[in-house]
């Protein structure tokens, strides 16, 4: 008889996903669970009584507001766990970028933010016997990855949802850095079944992935539809609001009327004049570049985000992976650098940064109006921290040098770098032996997918794209969680 749960439940805020848990609640005993949730007010889950439940505003907590928590009575910090949780204390420091919109936030408060989560959710864990952490989506905020490190020090079972680039598809995962092992072990699978087939258009695809492997093998792929919706500007937030609540609007001017508006005003000005003098700087050095050229084409990531902090793991600081390419490719290949067509934070791109990059003899700063799919047709290889022009690449048999971990880097054609020596022999099979993935093993690699994958989502911003309804959302995500949840104590 399996031990009734004790689990840390997060970001299950909205109805479709809020679903997803109460099937799961219908299905298997609950004891307690610990709620981080976006709505203001409390939302109990009705399969589990209200009193062995604890919610969370994640909007409070991010910012370390525990209420009226009495930190005294807290478990202390000890050398030993501090020490084991190294990795964690320099992802949180990063992770905290994601808080800086308005302002910096200086060493100090960060080291004080991060010393605070870690002592209250190691407490926490302990003094509920913490058996499961289940989470809506990766964890990659604050408190999500200190969360995430301390169960994983603790042996406690993590399920979380990660969706891949193709529409309402999805991974249960369990390690950030393992990603979707089932894929691989499926890919493998699969290898062996089709070893005599050599046309790739013999390894059946539904009809989603079917269209997308035609998609993607044309001269010109489209961006995967989650990827064209627009996001909002702020000043697109602004309009919206002034349509929708001009009430909240007139009191926002009067605001701006007092010192503390000054200050606001003043910060924003800061924020939008460095934008603007990066901008000019990356301007002025991109240039229009030789495609005739041998060359690696890297496009940087968007920032802050999750497919740097935490999937890129150190090579989050994309300067990095340039620089070990720089030090390892042959004479006569150049790197050319795309910056990322959505303007990243105000603080996750610099000046310093593009100078360093400018400074490096064989790299060319690529003018934002060069066609990026060009761009990956005519390189040699591409590299990338985890950027969906990686799993593209695979597609037009381009080999890819990847920094991170996501779901597509158990591919053939997929070099995975983490240590120098990677790189070397990454650079030795493409560039002296000439190695380059097959349309076979990318067909069979989407195959994989579409078999392992759960079709459904509950994350909010990749339903806006789903051909799915809620109830489907709800029951495949379920569904995907009780047989996780099966499988892990099979194995315990």
């Amino acid at each position: 008889m399996p031990k009734p749960i004790r689990a840390i439940i997060s970001h299950f805020s909205f109805d479709f996903s809020y679903a997803a848990i109460e099937a799961v609640m219908k299905e298997r005993s609950f004891e307690h669970c610990a709620i981080i949730s976006t709505p203001e007010v409390p939302r109990h889950f009705s399969g589990l009584p209200q009193e062995n439940q604890e919610w969370f505003n994640s909007s409070d907590i991010r910012g370390c507001d525990y209420g009226t928590v009495q930190w005294d009575t807290l478990l202390p910090l000890d050398e030993e766990l501090i020490y084991a949780m190294y990795h964690c204390e320099a992802l949180f420091m990063e992770t905290v970028c994601r808080q800086e919109w308005k302002y910096e936030i200086t060493y100090t408060q960060r080291k004080q933010w991060y010393l605070k989560q870690l002592r209250f959710w190691n407490d926490y864990i302990q003094k509920h016997s913490i058996n499961l952490y289940l989470a809506a989506w990766l964890p990659h905020e604050v408190p999500d990855v200190v969360i995430y490190h301390l169960c994983k020090y603790y042996d406690v079972p993590i399920v979380y949802f990660h969706m891949a680039i193709e529409q309402d598809t999805g991974f249960i995962e369990s390690d950030i850095e393992e990603s979707a092992v089932q894929i691989q072990k499926r890919f493998i699978e699969l290898q062996k079944e089709y070893v005599q087939e050599q046309n790739p258009l013999a390894i059946e695809l539904n009809e989603q992935f079917a269209a997308r492997y035609e998609n993607l093998t044309a001269l010109e792929a489209q961006k995967p539809i989650l990827e064209s919706l627009k996001r909002k500007t702020y000043f697109g937030n602004v309009l919206e609001m002034f349509l929708k609540k001009p009430v909240h609007v007139v009191k926002c001017i009067g605001l701006f009327c007092t010192p503390y508006g000054v200050t606001r005003l003043q910060r924003t000005w800061k924020r939008r004049r460095i934008i603007r003098e990066r901008n000019a700087y990356y301007t002025k050095y991109a240039v229009h570049p030789d495609l005739s050229q041998p060359y690696v084409y890297v496009a940087l990531h968007f920032q802050p985000e999750a497919s740097t902090t935490p999937m890129g793991g150190v090579f989050a600081n994309q300067l990095l992976l340039v620089q070990m390419l720089d030090a390892h490719l042959p004479e006569g290949v150049f790197i050319y650098v795309k910056e990322h067509p959505k303007e990243s934070s105000w603080l996750s791109r610099s000046i310093e940064e593009y100078e360093s990059l400018v400074s490096i003899p064989r790299v060319r700063l690529v003018a934002r109006e060069v066609d990026t799919f060009a761009l990956r047709e005519h390189c040699t290889a591409v590299g990338t921290a985890t950027g969906s022009v990686g799993y593209e690449a695979l597609f037009r048999s381009k080999p890819v040098f990847m920094f991170g971990h996501r779901f597509y880097q158990y591919a053939s054609g997929v070099y995975r770098i983490h240590m120098d020596i990677d790189l070397q022999e990454a650079i030795q099979a493409v560039f002296e032996r000439g190695e380059t993935p097959t349309l076979k093993d990318a067909r069979l690699y989407l195959k994989a997918m579409e078999d392992t994958r759960v079709h459904g989502t509950v994350n909010p911003w990749d339903r806006k794209v789903s051909k799915l309804s809620d109830k489907e959302h709800a029951k495949a995500c379920s569904i995907s969680i009780l047989e996780k949840l099966a499988e892990i104590e099979s194995e315990a």
